[in-house]
C-alpha cells in the first residue's frame, strides 16, 4: 500500500484529480490541503507560492495507472506525484482498502479509465 501525494498551483485541478481517483477506485479515500505555500530560494531570499495538496491511499500496483492517467489527463503541466509507501497500517483500515480499490490489470485498468475520462466509449 502506499500514500500518493499530488500537489499543484490549482485548485480545479486537484479538485479533478480526486473525483477521478474515487469515481475510478484507484484510491480508497482522498484528503485535500488547501491554503499551504510551497516555499524556495531564490536568488539568496526565500519566496513563498500558493499550493494544494492530495493524498490518497491505495495500492502500490496502481502507482503507475495513476500516474500515466495524470499524464494523459494533463500533458502539458502535469502535477508533482509521487508515492509513499505505508509501513503499518490498522488491519481492518487495510483490509478495507484491499476490498474497496480496483485490483484489475495495470494495462486494462488504465485503458478503461482514459476512455472513460476521456469521454471515448
Amino acid at each position: 500500500m502506499i500514500f500518493i501525494r499530488v500537489a499543484s498551483k490549482s485548485e480545479e485541478k486537484i479538485e479533478q484529480i480526486a473525483t477521478t481517483l474515487l469515481k475510478e477506485k484507484l484510491a480508497i479515500d482522498v484528503n485535500i490541503k488547501r491554503d499551504l505555500e510551497r516555499a524556495e530560494l531564490i536568488n539568496d531570499r526565500l519566496v513563498t507560492s500558493p499550493i494544494y495538496l492530495l493524498t490518497a491511499k491505495t495500492r502500490a500496483v496502481l502507482f503507475d495507472t495513476i500516474d500515466k492517467l495524470l499524464n494523459e489527463m494533463y500533458p502539458n503541466n502535469l502535477p508533482e506525484v509521487y508515492a509513499l509507501p505505508i509501513m503499518q497500517m490498522d488491519w481492518k483500515q487495510a483490509e478495507k482498502l484491499t476490498k474497496d480499490v480496483q485490483s484489475v490489470s495495470r494495462r486494462v485498468r488504465l485503458k478503461q479509465v482514459i476512455k472513460r475520462v476521456s469521454g471515448k466509449h
